[in-house]
């Protein structure tokens, strides 16, 4: 059954590629903005947030290395497909969870991997595009919540989340070398992560707001820049036996690339 997926999912990717080969260059009504959205960059990006346990908090604060893929075709499928890891991480001592003394962490998604797929469609011709989009990702779920939660025999290695969601990107062009977007997404961060003793698992809803731009500045080289706003709400209060635990509620960030259109 697997390898049946597998040879569907292969043949899917297959025949984006030929259609989008054989389509006429002359009448593709995405080729401006494929001057854009055809790059692979790496970016530098950090983040800064609020924890809270319903009666006291505190701030947070990473920084974290991205990868990303992009490729709009010319049948006007759009793909993404980013990767990130964080390089540093502070934060305030949870009292909730001494079980694992200083190690302190509350923001549980520190590294994993995102695919965003959707169809665009431009309103104005070379100048206003939307790109309605599913999301499907695998990212970290590790902190000191799932680790003072987790069994004695567990393995961190089940410590992730599996991510569902989808939301819309609004991408608006000025020229061939500046262009604008607003991407909005929601998405549903099932924990996979072992719990003992009754705990519950950190599932959460998460939002997330990002305004950027990509500036084409010599010939392939592109650089992009944006900031973002993140909401997070659990579907429950992550209580352990000393108390509840830090949750984060909101960030805010910003991220710089350097990466080459193709």
């Amino acid at each position: 059954m697997k390898k049946i997926i597998l040879l569907g999912t292969l043949l899917s990717l297959f025949s984006f590629v030929y259609a989008d080969n054989v389509v006429n260059n002359e009448s593709n009504i995405y080729q401006s903005f494929q001057k854009f959205d055809r790059q692979y960059n790496v970016g530098m990006g950090a983040t800064s947030g609020q924890v809270f346990n319903g009666t006291q908090g505190g701030l947070y604060n990473n920084e974290f290395l991205n990868l990303e893929v992009e490729r709009l075709f010319d049948v006007g499928v759009w793909m993404d497909f980013s990767a990130y890891l964080n390089t540093y991480y502070t934060q305030p001592d949870d009292p909730s969870v001494i079980e694992v003394g200083m190690t302190t962490g509350s923001q549980a998604q520190f590294g994993g991997v995102n695919a965003k797929v959707g169809y665009a469609f431009p309103l104005l011709k070379n100048t206003l595009m939307v790109t309605p989009y599913l999301l499907l990702g695998r990212n970290v779920n590790l902190s000191s919540y799932t680790l003072a939660s987790a069994p004695s025999n567990a393995n961190l290695t089940q410590d992730y989340f599996w991510t569902v969601g989808g939301g819309a990107r609004v991408e608006y062009r000025i020229d061939d070398t500046f262009d604008l977007y607003l991407d909005q997404s929601a998405a549903y961060n099932a924990s996979q992560a072992p719990t003992s003793q009754g705990l519950l698992p950190n599932d959460n809803y998460q939002y997330i707001t990002t305004i950027g731009a990509k500036f084409n500045v010599y010939k392939k080289l592109q650089l992009g820049a944006q900031t973002f706003y993140t909401n997070n709400f659990y579907t429950h209060s992550l209580t352990t036996i000393n108390g509840q635990s830090y949750v984060p509620t909101n960030s805010i960030g910003g991220l710089v690339s350097i990466g080459l259109t193709y």
